[in-house]
């Protein structure tokens, strides 16, 4: 399995970094997973919301090796729906592949259309902003190929999810127990 993490500028750090840190700790527990994990952007260099400056693995705008495309929320997503031809991709993809959202990243899976009569959930102030979904309160929701977790932490459940889906809860829990996560309570 390939997946790949979205960078653009002003994307939330830990949209990031947090599902990477969490399938690149499943792949270095065991090394046979298939599971490799990049970075993709449409430039080398980005800066972050909060000023992190990140290398994009691969600089391009054909994803169509990867198997999951990650996309992370923060305010460069505006900058994200703005680019109808980085829109175009993520569209295209999402029609074909999974795609997951982090935070504010699902108001950019809804700008490409991949939102429309599904269950998803954001960052808890942008809720009023999903208009086209059935907007629920789920650190991550699973509709079909989208995969949709709440604010900026979420990012660690969003990657655990992964794991769980694709690989099975065992190893889902043995990565969690590594990087010591503890998953919110129900309604905290």
């Amino acid at each position: 399995m390939r997946v790949g993490i979205l960078l653009f500028d002003g994307a939330e750090e830990l949209d990031v970094v947090g599902v990477w840190e969490v399938l690149r700790k499943a792949r270095q527990l065991h090394s046979g997973l298939n599971l490799s994990v990049i970075t993709v952007a449409t430039k080398e260099s980005i800066q972050c919301a909060l000023g992190l400056k990140v290398l994009a693995h691969e600089v391009r705008g054909d994803w169509s090796e990867l198997d999951l495309l990650v996309v992370p929320g923060g305010p460069g997503r505006k900058d994200v729906i703005a680019d109808r031809a980085l829109l175009e991709a993520i569209a295209a993809f999402g029609k074909k592949k999974t795609v997951a959202s982090v935070c504010t990243g699902a108001l950019i899976l809804q700008s490409a259309g991949l939102l429309a009569g599904r269950r998803a959930t954001t960052h808890f102030l942008s809720r009023q902003e999903l208009t086209e979904a059935d907007v629920v309160t789920d650190r991550v929701v699973v509709d079909g190929r989208v995969i949709t977790a709440g604010g900026v932490s979420a990012s660690i459940d969003l990657g655990l999810k992964i794991l769980e889906m694709n690989f099975g809860q065992a190893l889902a829990d043995e990565v969690a127990a590594r990087i010591e996560y503890v998953p919110p309570k129900a309604g905290a």
